[in-house]
């Protein structure tokens, strides 16, 4: 079940609440774990009622985690994290709509989960609502876990480098499309083992190295220079650009990590206990160029450029 086939795009409009409740259930019973389904599409409810009282369009709701712990998640464009024990809205329980859950607020959520909690995405680009339900209430409500990744940087701590001590790194026609999608992929990744690291880290103890080994890159990413270059490209449609980066001297070991990381996470979980699959391998291979690149120059040898396609077939996409 790759990435995009667990996901329900929703309307701002009440007949959503129905919808993605009927549509959690749906998928719930075909992973095995119809238990589930009675606290899930109350806590889905709730939190797809208040996407739509209170946060921007558009909106989704998807299934993510594993088969053992599956969980929840609502999108929303709204950067405002929820807020446990917040204001209410009465609504009537009995309209056709049927928002049932209306004014129960987020306690309902927190009862009926094992973990529930908020990420707001660190390029300002709205916030995720989170919940693992539980087959039964729970007997105290659990306490909401707010994550902002700037944040979880900053306590990583670290002096800012000197210029001076920067390793050059060329990346050469480099497919500017492929690698976004590369990118959101490696995004959605780091998230996805960092949920399971919390709800499960004992059963996936590579989930807990992956999440510290990402944030390790994205700190040091958010060091490199020459990143305003790719981003223009993107902004312009460029079709390739040949980059050069300066970067931490830690990069080429970090990359090297992450890599190794990556491939053991493809071999063991996704398609089998992560509720995703693999990346077509048009992204896998350029991920393995661009993580290789860092690592061969890091090591004196000479750039070699990306000689793949540059886009995602419709096929490639779901395969």
């Amino acid at each position: 079940m790759p990435w995009n086939m667990q996901t329900l795009a929703l309307p701002a409009s009440p007949p959503s609440v129905r919808l993605a409740r009927d549509w959690v259930t749906g998928v719930l019973v075909e992973i095995g774990r119809e238990e589930l389904a009675d606290s899930a599409r109350l806590a889905v409810s709730e939190l797809v009622t208040n996407a739509i009282l209170h946060a921007d369009p558009p909106m989704s709701v998807h299934v993510r985690g594993t088969v053992a712990h599956p969980r929840i998640e609502v999108t929303d464009q709204s950067l405002v994290p929820p807020r446990q024990g917040g204001e209410r809205v009465e609504l009537d329980p009995d309209d056709e709509f049927s928002w049932t859950t209306v004014g129960r607020g987020l306690d309902l959520v927190a009862s009926y989960a094992h973990a529930w909690g908020a990420d707001i995405d660190p390029r300002g680009f709205g916030k995720v609502v989170w919940f693992e339900p539980a087959a039964e209430p729970q007997d105290t409500p659990v306490e909401g876990a707010l994550f902002d990744l700037d944040e979880a940087i900053a306590a990583l701590g670290g002096a800012p480098l000197d210029p001076a001590d920067m390793l050059a790194i060329e990346l050469l026609n480099l497919p500017t499309e492929l690698f976004s999608h590369l990118r959101m992929h490696f995004n959605e990744l780091g998230r996805e083992l960092r949920l399971l690291s919390i709800s499960a880290p004992d059963r996936y103890p590579i989930a807990s190295e992956f999440a510290q080994a990402y944030l390790q890159v994205e700190q040091e990413r958010r060091q490199v220079i020459g990143l305003d270059v790719l981003d223009a490209a993107m902004r312009d449609g460029l079709e390739r650009v040949d980059l050069t980066y300066a970067a931490p001297p830690s990069a080429p070991a970090s990359m090297a990590r992450i890599g190794h990381l990556l491939e053991q996470v493809y071999d063991t979980l996704t398609g089998e206990a992560l509720l995703a699959m693999r990346p077509p391998p048009t992204l896998i291979a350029l991920q393995r160029w661009y993580l290789g690149e860092f690592v061969r120059q890091g090591a004196g040898e000479r750039p070699l450029p990306w000689q793949g396609p540059t886009t995602l077939t419709a096929r490639q996409e779901v395969s």
